[in-house]
């Protein structure tokens, strides 16, 4: 079997398919509670529009900081807590639908000055199963608390999501941190912002090839009230060959949805045949009669290899 006619796979595959939802829109940039609720309700308006439009649907994956924007000031008031009322509104929205969510939070940090950017998957039956914080806020400006790992959870439908925020995906490390870790499906909410529409595609076209794996980038679309910058949209959701499956436009609101099969990248990992990386990062040379198919035990790449 062929994926996009650049990945083989051999003999019979039994996986479960994985329906995704991207939900591509704008958020207020919130400095007030006010508009921290009006976000709030936006996001469960968009949930109940996307069950309704794709029925049966598993995942809905939401942009970054979807219920805060980004004001560039003045948004103290508009941070959340972790126990606040307003995202347990949201869990309980993905619990009377049964649908898995991502959606993003700004949280107030209780022993500093700054905030996290945190990006959280709730199952469906309304439990944060995972969260995740930024590891690389946008310098110099995001004054967002960095995050220490990128970790894997267990999803629907036999899927295993790496979690990667915006700015994270200009890093190819990110990528393959999420992939060595068991990801199949790695999701990125975004606020990608004008005018880096193509690093944006490159981003997620690499970060999907070289690491074999479906790609979910979801990214914010429009000049929200309370920002001074615009994000263009373009949502994208992408196969492991880093071919798109489908996008969304450009600057507009939209939904956009796709079938993936996580047990195909599972196979595919598993098998020596051509241009299969992820087997090759672990079994380097498996083709020279010396290592007679056997892997060569721990990848020798190192950080910061060839400085003087």
């Amino acid at each position: 079997m062929n994926i996009g006619n650049l990945f083989a796979l051999n003999g019979k595959i039994e996986t479960e398919a994985l329906s995704v939802a991207g939900l591509q829109y704008a958020p207020i940039g919130a400095q007030t509670g006010q508009e921290l609720e009006q976000n709030v309700e936006e996001v469960l308006r968009y949930m109940n529009t996307a069950v309704s439009a794709f029925p049966g649907v598993d995942l809905l994956v939401f942009p970054e900081a979807c219920c805060q924007g980004f004001a560039p000031t003045d948004f103290e008031d508009a941070l959340l807590d972790e126990d606040d009322p307003l995202i347990a509104a949201i869990q309980n929205r993905c619990a009377a639908l049964s649908v898995w969510g991502v959606f993003g939070f700004l949280i107030r940090v209780r022993d500093g000055q700054c905030f996290e950017n945190r990006a959280v998957v709730i199952d469906d039956r309304g439990k944060i199963v995972y969260a995740y914080a930024k590891m690389n806020p946008w310098i110099p400006f995001e004054n967002s608390r960095p995050g220490t790992a990128c970790e894997v959870c267990e999803g629907p439908k036999g899927s295993r999501l790496g979690l990667i925020v915006c700015s994270d995906g200009d890093y190819p490390e990110m990528w393959r941190e999420a992939a060595v870790a068991g990801a199949n499906v790695i999701l990125r909410p975004a606020h990608y912002m004008d005018p880096w529409q193509d690093a944006w595609e490159i981003t997620n076209r690499a970060g999907a090839y070289f690491n074999q794996v479906y790609v979910v980038a979801v990214n914010t679309a429009g000049l929200a009230k309370n920002e001074n910058r615009s994000c263009f949209g373009r949502s994208m959701i992408l196969g492991p060959d880093g071919n798109i499956i489908t996008a969304a436009s450009v600057g507009t609101p939209g939904l956009i949805k796709a079938d993936l099969y996580p047990g195909i990248i599972d196979k595919m990992r598993e098998q020596a045949v051509h241009s299969s990386p992820m087997y090759s990062y672990a079994h380097r040379g498996a083709s020279c009669p010396n290592p007679d198919g056997r892997e060569r035990g721990k990848t020798p790449y190192r950080a910061g290899a060839g400085k003087g």
